[in-house]
């Protein structure tokens, strides 16, 4: 599976509100550069461990402002923050660095 585009509040309630489900999110900037590096990687992640239980999601945080404020203010980009029954669980932010995006599940 891909990395699928949340574009609205109401589609992250919708996500969040999944029982049994991990929703790992990239909060992401159209004009970070760091945003697009690690882009392919997310997309690569996504591919090898997207299932029924675990869905990779990608985020405008400066269109979705709400959503950003609600998960307790996006302060840089990207940020990975992983979502299990819409509770979150970890929040990651480290710019492109390739090595460090893991996905534990």
């Amino acid at each position: 599976m891909s990395v699928k585009l949340i574009t609205s509040h109401s589609q992250f309630i919708s996500i969040m509100m999944e029982e049994g489900k991990t929703a790992i999110i990239d909060f992401v900037s159209e004009r970070c550069p760091h945003c697009k590096a690690i882009a392919p990687t997310f997309d690569e992640l996504a591919s090898k461990f997207s299932s029924d239980k675990v869905e990779f999601y990608v985020i405008n945080a400066e269109k979705l402002d709400d959503v950003s404020f609600e998960v307790g203010g996006i302060t840089s980009y990207p940020t990975f923050i992983a979502f299990k029954d819409g509770n979150k669980m970890e929040e990651s932010t480290f710019g492109a660095a390739r090595e460090r995006l893991q996905v534990r599940l």
